[in-house]
C-alpha cells in the first residue's frame, strides 16, 4: 500500500510541474501608429550657424507627437523622392553626394528630430553655404510606433 500511495504522490507531483501556458488566451495588443507626409520648402527653411557652419532647418507643430511617444516611440523618418519614376524612400539620416555639369561637388545630410509636440528636419551642406538648398522642396515622410 505504501508503494502505491508512495507512486501516487509522485505522478501527483510531476503533473502539477506541466507548463499550462498554452491553456492561457494572450491578449493582442494592436500597436498605436502615426504616419505623415511633410514638404518642407527650401525658401521657409531657417538659417541657423553653429560651430561647423551653417545649415537648415525646419520646424513643424505636431500635437500628435505626445510624451508618451517620446518615451516609448520609435521614429523611422524617410526622404521621399521619385527616382527612375518611382516613388523612393530612403531612411534618414540621408547624406548624398552631388555634381554639377560643371564639375562642383558637395554633399547634402539631412536628419530629423523630435520633442513632444514638435518634430523638425535639418539640412547639412558639406561646404557649409549661405546659399538655399538646391532643390525647391522635400518630402519627408515619418512614422511613429508605440
Amino acid at each position: 500500500m505504501k508503494k502505491y500511495t508512495l507512486l501516487a504522490l509522485i505522478v501527483l507531483l510531476f503533473s502539477g510541474c506541466i507548463n499550462h501556458a498554452k491553456d492561457v488566451i494572450v491578449e493582442q495588443v494592436a500597436p498605436n501608429t502615426f504616419t505623415e507626409v511633410y514638404t518642407i520648402y527650401a525658401e521657409d527653411m531657417s538659417k541657423r550657424v553653429d560651430l561647423a557652419g551653417t545649415y537648415f532647418e525646419y520646424e513643424f507643430s505636431e500635437p500628435a507627437l505626445t510624451n508618451e511617444v517620446f518615451d516609448y516611440g520609435i521614429l523611422q523618418a524617410f526622404l521621399y523622392y521619385k527616382k527612375d519614376n518611382r516613388d523612393t524612400l530612403c531612411p534618414l539620416p540621408f547624406s548624398d553626394f552631388l555634381v554639377t555639369n560643371d564639375g562642383y561637388q558637395w554633399e547634402e545630410h539631412f536628419t530629423v528630430e523630435f520633442q513632444p509636440g514638435r518634430i523638425k528636419f535639418i539640412q547639412k551642406i558639406s561646404d557649409h553655404s549661405d546659399e538655399l538648398p538646391i532643390a525647391d522642396f522635400y518630402e519627408i515622410l515619418v512614422r511613429f510606433l508605440w
